[in-house]
């Protein structure tokens, strides 16, 4: 069975994506932890930790609507390779200032800022090419195998980085992550995609402000895609802003690093093993269930978490959150995908990379204001209660709309009309997750 549910590993494009792809996230890993390490060697401040944080995700928040347009308008094969090839730019700099011992918070922070932009242009097409690359039927199973390639990367990444930077400093970590993204671009050169006629023969006659408001106005209009990407946004801002208060929690349980290193594995290994379960099992057909209940269930896990006093459990709430937030994360990522047709797929997935990255700033804000008033403990159970309120009032309200004939994939209820689906087949199309 867990052979079989990776029949999509022998398509040569996907198989060539998915490596490439798995190989320059690993890269960015790995500079994410180093420049953490370089400016905390130069500053000793957590604030500026926080800040070139805020740096690479700031540009997300601004300009992940125009990157969907313009994954929407251009060849979006041709779009990442450009923006993974500008990528390589900020790692080499920084390197080489790492190198000669000149690196400055300034120019960490203006790298870090460069970054950002070229990742509101990626992300979004990244997820729109994914769904040229695979069968509408595999698409669930495809963003399953992803998550187990980017929580891979999550888990194994800090460990690599930590000890090159033991033994190398921290220079290599930044030129690995530059190579990582010329692996990435020739990957992308490789594959081989059929030419698809353009469903708009006039698109280049018009402007990119009215694509954005096409796609805006889609998402606004259909509210199985609009409470969907509401239910991401609660958990974007209201739960997954806790990671940089896992610090704090290792001091209040007197666990020291190596129970901050025990926090950050649980939350890893529970987040590789959901996504392994997803992929593994994507293609068995199943009921439809409630997908909104993992985001739920993520919140309540931190809200135990926040409120345990005793080490193992504040661990086991830790591996449940992070299965939870893979979980619902893919199936949110699945429903969009069918959820929109092709010819929008680009700017929706620019909403959700909004929501869910680029609002990284306002929640990160929240939790460390909340947090600095009240104390982290009392800072996640607020937040964490709010985010379990919004998505339970989400889903009440989902379950009382009346049910359509016509039904593929969405989040909440497992229907939605064939119209708001875009270009699916005839009939049903029922899950497989």
């Amino acid at each position: 069975m867990f052979n079989s549910s990776f029949t999509l590993m022998r398509d040569d494009n996907y198989r060539i994506f998915s490596a490439g792809q798995g190989i320059s996230w690993l890269g960015s890993v790995m500079q994410s932890v180093a420049q953490g390490w370089l400016v905390w060697s130069i500053t000793k401040s957590p604030a500026q930790l926080a800040l070139a944080a805020i740096m690479v995700s700031f540009p997300v928040l601004l300009l992940s609507l125009p990157g969907g347009v313009a994954a929407d308008r251009f060849d979006k094969r041709a779009l990442l390779a450009i923006t993974q090839g500008g990528s390589m730019i900020p790692p080499l700099f920084l390197g080489i200032l790492a190198l000669r011992g000149e690196a400055t918070t300034p120019a960490i922070m203006f790298l870090a800022s460069c970054q950002g932009v070229l990742n509101a242009f990626e992300l979004p097409t990244r997820q729109a090419l994914l769904a040229e690359l695979v069968p509408r039927d595999r698409l669930g199973q495809a963003v399953a195998v992803n998550a187990v390639s980017f929580n891979a990367t999550r888990l194994f990444g800090p460990a690599a980085a930590g000890c090159i930077i033991a033994a190398f400093g921290v220079a290599p970590c930044f030129f690995l992550n530059a190579a990582s993204y010329l692996v990435g671009m020739a990957s992308l050169l490789l594959l081989r995609l059929h030419c698809r006629e353009a469903e708009h023969p006039l698109r280049s006659q018009v402007l990119p402000v009215s694509e954005l408001r096409e796609g805006l106005g889609f998402v606004l209009g259909k509210k199985e895609v609009r409470q969907l990407l509401l239910s991401v946004l609660l958990v974007s801002v209201f739960a997954i802003p806790f990671v940089p208060l896992l610090p704090v929690f290792a001091e209040l349980f007197r666990s020291g690093p190596r129970g901050l290193g025990f926090m950050s594995a649980c939350l890893g290994s529970g987040s590789l093993l959901a996504a392994l379960a997803l992929a593994s099992f994507d293609h068995l057909p199943h009921p439809d269930s409630d997908g909104a209940g993992w985001g739920v269930l993520f919140a309540l896990a931190l809200l135990l978490f926040s409120r345990s006093t005793d080490y193992p459990l504040a661990l086991g709430a830790l591996a449940v959150a992070g299965a939870a937030l893979v979980v619902f994360l893919a199936r949110a990522n699945r429903s969009l995908q069918r959820a929109c047709p092709d010819r929008l797929r680009g700017r929706v997935m620019g909403v959700y990379t909004l929501f869910l990255l680029g609002m990284a700033p306002v929640g990160s804000a929240l939790m460390g204001g909340i947090a600095a008033r009240l104390g982290a403990c009392s800072a996640l159970t607020l937040t964490s209660a709010l985010c379990v309120a919004g998505l339970s009032l989400l889903q009440l309200k989902s379950r009382r709309r009346a049910p359509v004939t016509v039904t593929c994939d969405t989040l909440w209820s497992g229907t939605l009309s064939r119209n708001e689906g875009g270009d699916v087949g005839k009939g049903a199309i029922h899950r497989t997750l």
